[in-house]
């Protein structure tokens, strides 16, 4: 729904809302227009809408307004969580870490026994 957007069909002039009110209404009552902007003095003024969509955008703005006053709650218990989880990942991290510092890493000596095994002697440039 575009209710911020209109089209010149949906357009119409104080004066021809006082004379031709009962087309407008019936148009907007056959869902040929979504609204009906006002004019005045070539400036929107008034929007006129269905009542049953006028009830609809009531009832999703109660909802979200409710959602909103209801948010503060939710986010208490979602910090609640994330202090949980966050002690939790402390607790895998600190495991982790004590699991790492139980493997055996001897690659230095394994290097240098790599090396010694592949050591030739150098060989003259000119031989």
């Amino acid at each position: 729904m575009g209710l911020l957007q209109y089209t010149s069909d949906e357009m119409y002039s104080s004066t021809e809302l006082v004379r031709k009110s009962k087309n407008i209404f019936d148009k907007l009552n056959k869902k040929e227009i979504e609204k009906a902007i006002i004019l005045r003095d070539g400036k929107p003024g008034i929007i006129l809408l269905d009542f049953n969509e006028y009830e609809k955008i009531i009832k999703d703005y109660l909802e979200l307004k409710n959602k909103i006053k209801s948010s503060p709650k939710q986010e208490k218990e979602n910090q609640e969580n994330l202090n949980i989880s966050k002690s939790e990942k402390e607790e895998d991290f600190e495991n982790a870490l004590q699991e790492i510092e139980k493997l055996d890493f001897n690659f230095d000596t394994q290097l240098k026994n790599d090396l010694k095994e592949k050591e030739e002697p150098l060989k003259e440039f000119w031989d």
